[in-house]
C-alpha cells in the first residue's frame, strides 16, 4: 500500500509549480525522497534552488497541501534537505 500512496503524492506534487521557474518541483527534480509510514504520515525530502529562496514559504506550502489533498494521507510534513540548482 505505501508504494502505491507514494505514487499517488508524487503524482498529486507534479502539480506543484516553481512560480519563479513556471516548472514543477517534480520535473525539477527538486523531490528527492517520498517517506510513508503505516498510518498515511508523509514526509517529502526536498531541495530548493537557494538557501534564500523568496518564495520558499509558498513552494513548501503547496508541497503539504498536495500531498494531504490524496486520499489515505493522514499528515504531510515537508523537509528540505538542501540545495541545488534545478534540472532545467
Amino acid at each position: 500500500m505505501s508504494e502505491k500512496l507514494k505514487e499517488r503524492v508524487l503524482s498529486s506534487l507534479r502539480k506543484v509549480y516553481d512560480p519563479e521557474l513556471g516548472r514543477s518541483i517534480v520535473d525539477l527534480n527538486m523531490v528527492k525522497n517520498i517517506i510513508v509510514d503505516k498510518d498515511g504520515k508523509v514526509t517529502i525530502e526536498m531541495t530548493l534552488t537557494t538557501p534564500f529562496c523568496p518564495l520558499m514559504n509558498l513552494i513548501l506550502a503547496m508541497a503539504k497541501k498536495a500531498a494531504e489533498e490524496v486520499e489515505g494521507v493522514s499528515e504531510a510534513k515537508v523537509k528540505v534537505i538542501g540545495y541545488e540548482l534545478p534540472s532545467i
